[in-house]
């Protein structure tokens, strides 16, 4: 069953809202010497991009 467009952005909002907590005061330079975290923020740009292309094209 398919989830409704609020579930999707919802799950953006989450996934953003992740990103800026772990991004704020992060360095370049410690941001690209931890693994874990570029994982990390590679998985939640997938998640983004994941909801964004269920959203249908009237709710966009």
């Amino acid at each position: 069953m398919s989830k409704e467009p609020k579930e999707y952005l919802r799950h953006i909002q989450d996934e953003c809202l992740y990103l800026i907590s772990v991004s704020e005061n992060l360095l370049f330079d410690d941001f690209m010497e931890g693994e874990t975290l570029k994982r990390a923020v590679i998985r939640s740009l997938e998640i983004i991009g994941e909801a964004a292309k269920k959203i249908p094209a009237d709710v966009k």
